[in-house]
């Protein structure tokens, strides 16, 4: 008869005529049991096997309970703060949780104790949760860290002397991101150590790193890789060399497209290559064209992209002029601007973004993110306002949905005054969808905001949720 079907007959015969058996038990079950009344003693006993059964394992003996979490000195979070944390982190308005912990990290405050282990369990299913769960765990993350393993991204970044060399590869990337901002030399000397020994995907990681602090500087490293096994490897050092417009990939570049180019009277006659060689493959132009572009085009296109803008001050005295130049040759129009659009964006040319927006035919709608991202934030409701007063439709739209977050003031003020002029326009969806999260704070007392009109399409009442819910959260954080 096992301990627990002793308990079991002793309470259906009572326990004068059965007593508990208590030596058949556990001995940790059978000492906590121990009384003076057999009825107690069987009740205490039944409980605790209760739980020991159920528990599943042994109990271990002697077992330090761990250190006390460090004190965190931060105020915390007051009381209508923290139901919308548990909203939050129930699923309500879930995209906007990031934004919830940067505001209440930026205002020197504290998530309570408590709620850090559902947010540390859902940071663990979504990545991008992760750096802002660690900031707000703040000196009690890695004490969780330490306890939970599958939280060890709460402990943040490890920054040790042997990261680099034995460290994964998150935290290796980590690492290497931390010191180019630092010491740039030093960051793409330790790279070049390694280089020989990391694999493919790796390298192209690691490489993309260099982005971060570009410098004429590196151009020798970037060269070398040009000639990578690895396809990845090659296009990536060649985007990063044609940044740096004086770089020898530049002016290989520069030299084919003078041979593209020739003045015929006003106008500037262009003409496609007319093969895709083993040097240009090495200087990272794709032989194979997106589908419904022809193939010259194409390379035509890349050609252009790579040149340094300051070769076409030999074809006029500044972009504007260039721009309006007439283009002789089939074809040409569409890629020449693309091309330019792409250098600019590129080598973070303000003169050039300006004029390409402001050019007549508009360059590519997917081109406008990045030529708005390069001029300055004061800058960029006035040249969307341009564009909008040129062009319409679901193109543009998404181009703006490109912008980095949050966005300016001035530029959530003119997206929700758009949305809510055209608010029964159900094209705008996707606008309206990113505008409800990356409109910086000043915008959310916008007056669209209070009540939507009577004829409306489905974005709006979406829109409006989310702007008056992230407007009450900044109230209740002030």
């Amino acid at each position: 008869m096992t301990g627990w079907e002793g308990l079991v007959s002793a309470a259906l015969l009572g326990t004068r005529r059965r007593p508990a058996e208590l030596a058949a038990l556990p001995a940790a079950v059978g000492k906590l049991a121990r009384g003076e009344d057999p009825a107690r003693e069987l009740l205490s006993a039944a409980a605790a096997l209760t739980v020991y059964r159920r528990a599943g394992a042994v109990p271990l003996p002697a077992v330090a309970p761990p250190a006390p979490a460090p004190a965190d000195e931060r105020p915390l979070a007051g009381p209508a703060a923290v139901r919308r944390l548990d909203r939050l982190l129930a699923g309500e308005q879930g995209e906007v949780l990031p934004e919830w912990l940067r505001a209440v990290a930026a205002r020197g405050l504290r998530v309570p104790p408590e709620r850090l282990p559902a947010l540390a369990g859902l940071a663990r299913s979504r990545p991008s949760l992760r750096d802002a769960a660690a900031a707000a765990s703040g000196p009690r993350g890695p004490w969780l860290a330490a306890l939970v393993p599958e939280w060890a991204f709460l402990a943040g970044a490890d920054t040790g002397p042997d990261v680099w060399r034995l460290g994964a590869p998150a935290a290796r990337r980590t690492w290497l991101a931390e010191l180019r901002r630092s010491d740039p030399a030093a960051a793409r000397e330790a790279l070049a150590r390694v280089w020989a020994a990391e694999p493919a995907a790796r390298r192209a990681e690691f490489l993309a790193v260099l982005a971060d602090g570009l410098s004429p500087a590196d151009e020798d490293f970037l060269e070398s890789a040009l000639d990578d096994r690895a396809v990845d490897v090659r296009r990536l050092a060649a985007d990063l060399l044609a940044r740096l417009p004086g770089s020898r990939l530049a002016a290989r570049m520069a030299e084919r497209a003078a041979a593209l180019v020739t003045v015929e009277g006003d106008a500037l006659r262009l003409s496609l290559p007319g093969e895709c060689d083993g040097p240009m493959l090495r200087d990272g132009v794709r032989a194979e064209a997106p589908r419904a572009t022809g193939r010259r085009a194409w390379w035509f296109r890349q050609i252009v992209a790579a040149t340094p803008l300051s070769f076409w001050s030999a074809f006029a005295s500044g972009p504007d002029e260039l721009l309006r130049r007439p283009l002789a040759g089939a074809a040409v129009a569409e890629p020449f601007r693309a091309g330019l659009a792409e250098a600019a964006g590129r080598q973070r040319d303000q003169e050039w973004a300006r004029a390409l927006l402001a050019a007549k035919p508009p360059v590519p709608s997917k081109a406008v993110p990045e030529l708005i991202a390069v001029l300055p934030r004061g800058e960029w409701a006035a040249a969307l306002a341009g564009l909008w007063d040129r062009r319409a439709g679901d193109a543009l739209n998404a181009a703006v949905c490109g912008l980095p977050a949050p966005w300016p003031a001035e530029v959530g003020d003119l997206v929700l005054g758009r949305l809510t002029a055209h608010a029964a326009d159900e094209t705008l969806g996707v606008l309206a969808g990113q505008a409800a999260r990356a409109v910086g704070a000043g915008s959310l007392t916008h007056p669209g905001i209070p009540r939507p009109p009577e004829k409306a399409a489905p974005w709006f009442p979406r829109l409006i949720t989310t702007l008056r819910f992230r407007r009450e959260m900044y109230e209740e954080l002030s």
